[in-house]
């Protein structure tokens, strides 16, 4: 007899809108971190001593983090009120990308608070 294990790992059993609207925000918000990181770099070197100086940009970001939170929330409401079959892996898929995006701006907090 074979024995087999069924892993079922819910972020692979969603739809293709639950990751369009999980993973374009963290997406976006990496893309800008890269862009504001490169900038910094190429006109300051390594020095992030005022980084926190680039005031309204991180504020920005908390802004899309926010529209983020509020973009997901209402999908889920949808799901939920159209009983749709796969919410528990749009919950998941959702935190996951709530929590990418949290892992940006924590970054960008450290760069910010660390020199």
């Amino acid at each position: 007899m074979e024995n087999t294990h069924h892993f079922h790992f819910e972020l692979q059993h969603a739809t293709k809108p639950t990751y369009v609207v999980s993973y374009v925000f963290p997406a976006l918000l990496f893309i800008y971190e890269l862009y504001r990181v490169g900038s910094w770099i190429a006109a300051f070197g390594m020095s992030f001593a005022n980084f926190k100086q680039m005031g309204y940009e991180y504020g920005l970001m908390l802004a899309v983090f926010v529209v983020q939170v509020v973009v997901e929330a209402l999908f889920l409401v949808v799901a939920w009120l159209y009983r749709h079959a796969d919410l528990e892996h749009r919950l998941t898929n959702l935190a996951m990308g709530l929590l990418c995006s949290f892992a940006v701006l924590a970054f960008d907090y450290w760069l910010q608070a660390a020199f």
